[in-house]
């Protein structure tokens, strides 16, 4: 594991938590784009196109792909390419409180693969947050029954967590990747993943994955869907990937954490939603482990 200075984890910090709280409000746009015709992994598409247009000339001007880090940058990207995509549709496609709290389970991840890969130490404390997270699933997916998630976007949402769990835990161990060509990656990957995913669900569950639009029915969001991409998305991305070189990745995806608050107040608000009394102890839960596991000492 690389060894960082206070400021360069301050630094990092600061671009993690501010990055992903935008990310907040990523389901905004999202479901415009699936109401205007681009449905689910389509869009999830769309955007990633947007965004690598510009994040992979800039990585290669950086110099931050190169043949010598290519393979595990390849390897990262794959991981978060994969979360992105099933993230983003999970948004679509289920409640977003739900989905968000259940991607939010990354924590409890980054802390296992750690383990599993650099060998860092589990002890008691993080083994009672793993218990907590477990029990929030149960209470959160099942209502207090079997703990069987409701939809194809609850699935989404878990595994994207684990997705970027063990994104983040590569990144930290590795010195070189930097922010522009790990962003650039990520973007990549998404996008063939998306149209794969979206081709498979379109041939197996064309009521969840409709067909890709034609050109003159999605037009009019062609610029949105760009600027978001490429404006937003990208930028918010980088500071997610940079910012997670400096900071344990259990502790970076505490910080992404801030996406969490800003979706469930804004879903809330702006959609009413209205979750039972046994899936919102079951998301308190889930939130309780992640801070159980923030304020573990190292090898607690």
């Amino acid at each position: 594991m690389q060894t960082v200075t206070a400021q360069q984890a301050r630094t990092g910090s600061l671009a993690i938590f501010f990055s992903a709280s935008a990310w907040g409000l990523f389901w905004l746009p999202m479901r415009y784009f699936d109401d205007s015709g681009l449905t689910a992994l389509w869009a999830v598409a769309a955007i990633n196109i947007a965004a690598s247009i510009v994040a992979v000339p800039i990585a290669l001007w950086k110099r931050e792909i190169t043949s010598e880090n290519f393979r595990w940058l390849a390897i990262i990207g794959a991981g978060m390419g994969i979360s992105n995509v099933l993230y983003f549709s999970g948004l679509i496609l289920s409640d977003v409180i739900r989905v968000t709290f259940l991607f939010y389970l990354m924590p409890i991840w980054a802390t296992l693969f750690s383990k599993l890969i650099f060998n860092v130490t589990i002890g008691p404390i993080r083994m009672i947050a793993v218990s907590l997270a477990f029990f929030g699933i149960w209470l959160l997916l099942g209502d207090g029954g079997l703990p069987i998630p409701q939809n194809l976007g609850d699935v989404f949402g878990l595994l994207s967590g684990l997705g970027w769990a063990f994104g983040l835990t590569m990144i930290r161990g590795k010195v070189d990747t930097g922010g522009f060509g790990t962003a650039a990656m990520v973007c990549s990957f998404a996008v063939f993943i998306a149209i794969a995913l979206g081709l498979v669900l379109h041939n197996t569950v064309p009521e969840v994955q409709p067909a890709l639009p034609p050109l003159e029915t999605i037009y009019p969001i062609i610029l949105p869907v760009l600027a978001f991409g490429s404006l937003i998305m990208w930028p918010t991305l980088v500071g997610q990937t940079w910012g997670s070189q400096f900071v344990m990745s259990t502790t970076a995806a505490i910080l992404t954490m801030s996406e969490i608050m800003v979706a469930t107040l804004s879903s809330t608000f702006l959609e009413g939603n209205n979750m039972s009394l046994l899936a919102w102890m079951g998301g308190a839960c889930i939130v309780a482990a992640i801070f159980v596991d923030l304020f573990a000492s190292k090898d607690a």
